[in-house]
């Protein structure tokens, strides 16, 4: 599991962003559109499932509707709660498992989102296909689920791959983010160097580890549909990766065979 790396992580996440308060607010609109054209009204209730520090669900917030949060870093979860204060939000925020969904019951989320690229830190088809039959289980009838992830089948797999942020400024220190690829088969290790500098001088080096399942758009679609989801669409226009999307099915159509998987650049559902 990727915990240690996202508890340790935490403090310095919005550092991996140019503007973390712009990437909110970009998000919180693209997704914002996303749950609209699917028929997920503000009054609705949505759960953000891999929420990290918060990018996405602050976002959501900002644009007015009810989000729910959990991950399983406790760490990120602390961070979250700290920005809700900070910026005046009401939120439930907690530690929870995408592969379990715990705290969530059944059908009581007109939506679940994980973006930015959560799904792969789970590292088999099982483990994938656990996640998704949580969120299909926690979603009402007609809801929604939306997935942000990277198209494997478009990265190189070079190792070591050598993936530097830009240097960022925050009060008197110099940092700079710096991730490292090493590649086994259809998995990577993962090294985030957290480098940072003080006026002073003093240096300090922080290395974060985690390992990554580099499982392709196409079986994830394959995964959702043997979990239940309907009317599956891939969106690579509206957001920075791209959006997975899948519908659980109305009652009275539980029974009927499964929409054809689709991708489009314009329409939802």
């Amino acid at each position: 599991m990727s915990t240690p790396f996202y508890d340790e992580l935490a403090p310095y996440y919005h550092l991996i962003y140019v503007d973390w308060e712009g990437a909110i607010n970009r998000q919180g609109s693209a997704l914002s559109s996303l749950l609209s054209a699917a028929g997920v009204t503000q009054d609705d209730l949505v759960l953000d499932a891999a929420c990290g520090i918060g990018t996405q669900t602050l976002g959501l917030l900002k644009q007015g509707y009810r989000v729910n949060a959990s991950d399983v870093s406790a760490g990120a979860i602390a961070r979250l709660k700290t920005e809700l204060v900070s910026r005046g939000f009401q939120s439930k925020a907690y530690v929870d498992d995408l592969r379990t969904l715990a705290h969530a019951t059944a059908e009581s989320m007109a939506a679940i989102i994980a973006c930015d690229n959560s799904v792969p830190h789970l590292l088999s088809d099982d483990e994938i296909l656990q996640a998704f039959r949580s969120c299909y289980r926690c979603i009402r009838p007609g809801g929604v689920a939306v997935f942000s992830v990277r198209d494997y089948a478009n990265i190189e797999r070079k190792s070591p791959d050598v993936r530097p942020y830009e240097l960022r400024y925050e009060g008197d220190m110099r940092f700079l983010p710096v991730q490292v690829w090493e590649w086994d088969g259809d998995h990577y290790e993962v090294r985030m160097y957290l480098i940072s500098e003080a006026s002073t001088g003093v240096c300090e080096t922080k290395v974060l580890r985690s390992r990554c399942y580099a499982v392709s758009i196409t079986r994830l679609m394959e995964l959702l549909t043997e979990d239940g989801f309907i009317n599956l669409l891939r969106r690579d226009d509206v957001f920075f990766q791209p959006v997975l999307l899948g519908r659980r099915a109305y009652a009275a159509y539980r029974d009927r065979p499964q929409v054809a998987i689709q991708r489009s650049r314009k329409r939802m559902f």
